[in-house]
């Protein structure tokens, strides 16, 4: 298996910012306890206060594909899609 990073851009809608601000806050603790998930990092963006990107990095995108099925199954993922302004930006990337 291919270890990838998954480069994540979301964009909340300005009267949620500050709380999807803290959701990504608790993505950034709770991820590296998913099974192949090998840590991840957060980043704001400095002239959008509603703009996020998560980098994360994973064992394989085998990996990944699992803990986004179970995301979506559990219905998490259509509470946080609640709190974007539009749909997220994401590539699977390698490194070279």
């Amino acid at each position: 298996m291919d270890p990838i990073s998954v480069i994540i851009t979301f964009e909340a809608k300005p009267e949620r910012a500050s709380a999807f601000a803290e959701l990504m806050q608790q993505v950034k603790q709770s991820l590296p306890s998913v099974d192949g998930c090998r840590g991840v990092r957060l980043f704001g963006h400095g002239d959008n206060a509603c703009a996020f990107t998560l980098v994360e990095s994973w064992e394989s995108r085998r990996h990944h594909q699992a803990h986004i099925a179970g995301v979506v199954s559990s219905g998490a993922w259509d509470a946080m899609a609640a709190e974007l302004a539009r749909e997220p930006v994401s590539c699977h990337c390698n490194e070279l």
